[in-house]
């Protein structure tokens, strides 16, 4: 299941997306700002997507558990892959946090298709960066041997290519699944 299913309504997707909206613009407005991602962010979205999933799978077929273990599974992959690239030096603790708060409102399959898609955007994203400075001149040479903290050495705060992954991915699935209930695409006539 990539999208979390409920039989008879599809009232939890339009929460889902509506809190993974405002989650991920927050996330990415706070992190283009200070460059930190804070905890009463990323630990509570965590905590209430557990809740929301536990409660919505007691009222569905999934069952509490159910529902409870697909929100922890996608905390799982989310904060896990996270943590690797963090381990390694490529990432910040708050990208871990806010990756593995998104798992747990989405899933496991979707936070895997978000984490790829954000790469290839970070990967454009700094392309493009990259070369305006060598067209503008502006391109900056780092000096080796100052030490930069890791909010120095990134040119694009992580959350904002997680946001743009995230809206692309669950507005894509959200769109298949409406279309596949309703039997037509969505259209301003609707």
């Amino acid at each position: 299941m990539l999208f979390f299913e409920h039989p008879t309504t599809m009232i939890p997707q339009i929460i889902i997306l509506l809190f993974v909206a405002a989650y991920t613009a927050t996330g990415a407005a706070w992190d283009m700002k200070t460059r930190k991602l804070p905890n009463w962010l990323t630990v509570s979205a965590f905590a209430l997507g557990l809740i929301f999933h536990t409660v919505s799978g007691a009222l569905s077929d999934q069952g509490a558990l159910g529902g409870f273990l697909f929100s922890l599974a996608g905390f799982g992959v989310g904060f896990g892959i996270l943590f690797l690239l963090f381990a390694i030096g490529g990432g910040a603790g708050g990208d871990v946090k806010f990756m593995g708060a998104l798992g747990a409102w989405v899933g496991w399959k979707a936070i895997l298709i978000i984490f790829i898609g954000s790469g290839l955007i970070a990967a454009i994203s700094l392309a493009v960066v990259f070369i305006w400075s060598l067209v503008t001149g502006s391109a900056r040479l780092i000096d080796a041997k100052k030490p930069q903290s890791l909010a120095d050495r990134r040119l694009i705060p992580y959350a904002i290519p997680a946001t743009i992954s995230a809206w692309l991915v669950l507005g894509g699935l959200f769109t298949l699944k409406w279309v596949a209930t309703t039997g037509s695409p969505i259209t301003l006539e609707n």
